[in-house]
């Protein structure tokens, strides 16, 4: 039986909860033919708001009131979701921080700005000297040089080190955009070396020299910007079977399929960019996964023997 992520779901709940709301009485039919579902996912979504849904004490008034008649879908969501949003201390301080963060970036965005200040006036006038906003570590000299090089189009030298590959390699880039994601800047650009669009953190970029070349046109940009997001951009596709034990692997690393075998076993495909990276994935995994090529059906079980052998001939 194929199954998604949690944040999968959540994705999809959250694009056509709204519609049903704002279209009390739609059909099932309807709502799938819209969104491309299944009859039974939207059944199981539906099932999730009515009993899963709500606030506390989650006592029958506080929860989600999901009304399926006839094939007709009826949501109310309670007059709790109409509340203005009040935040505890902490969580305003989390956004706060956030903010700062894409306050960063070359070009801000002026309703955030306007939001960050309103919450930095609740908070405290010196709240923004006790709190230093840092993302990954990156030499100060790189990301100016890589943001001077982004904002003025210009091709960039850099020393990048590959933790997938683990390897360290000199390449041209034209530099396309400079984003926060996950504690770390990251460089979205077109790779010369590779012949495609890339993503280099840049704190793994050691030194960085703008050239006085333009960049180039690369008109398959827009086409490939979310394969850059996924990380897998022409990756090789693996197959994992494993233990239920090993279930955290499917909110930790992006996968494209998870499927339930029965016998508390998963199967979970997944695009690996370096034989590396997923050693060290077997070694986290353990004896009991299997690993195979989902294209050509190879065994690749014992990499993750090799590389524990490798470890302990290095500690011995």
């Amino acid at each position: 039986m194929s199954t998604t992520t949690a944040a999968e779901r959540v994705e999809r709940i959250l694009s056509v909860l709204p519609w049903i709301v704002d279209t009390p009485g739609v059909t099932i039919e309807q709502v799938c033919n819209r969104f491309a579902l299944q009859e039974r996912e939207l059944r199981s979504d539906l099932d999730l708001l009515m009993y899963e849904v709500g606030i506390h004490p989650f006592t029958p008034d506080a929860r989600v009131d999901v009304i399926v008649d006839d094939d007709r879908i009826f949501i109310h969501l309670g007059d709790y979701f109409r509340r203005p949003l009040r935040l505890t201390a902490d969580e305003a301080v989390a956004l706060y921080t956030a903010g700062r963060v894409l306050l960063g970036r070359p070009e801000p965005d002026q309703v955030l700005a306007a939001a960050v200040d309103k919450l930095e006036r609740v908070l405290g006038a010196d709240l923004a000297d006790r709190i230093d906003v840092r993302l990954g570590g990156s030499d100060p000299e790189v990301l100016a040089t890589v943001r001077a090089a982004t904002d003025h189009g210009r091709r960039l030298s850099i020393d990048y080190y590959s933790f997938g590959r683990d390897q360290r390699s000199v390449r041209e880039v034209d530099p396309i955009a400079l984003v926060p994601s996950e504690g770390h800047w990251y460089l979205r650009a077109w790779c010369l070396q590779a012949g495609g669009l890339r993503r280099f953190r840049i704190d793994r970029i050691t030194r960085a020299v703008a050239t006085d070349e333009p960049v180039g046109t690369h008109p398959v940009l827009e086409a490939t910007t979310e394969e850059l997001d996924r990380g897998v951009a022409d990756a090789p596709e693996v197959t994992l079977v494993l233990d239920r034990s090993a279930e955290w692997i499917i909110d930790t690393v992006p996968t494209e399929e998870v499927s339930d075998l029965g016998g508390g076993r998963i199967e979970v495909r997944l695009h690996v960019a370096a034989t590396a990276w997923l050693q060290r994935l077997l070694l986290q995994l353990g004896p009991g996964v299997e690993a195979r090529d989902s294209v050509t059906g190879e065994d690749l079980t014992p990499l993750g023997a090799d590389a524990a052998a490798r470890v302990l001939q290095r500690y011995a």
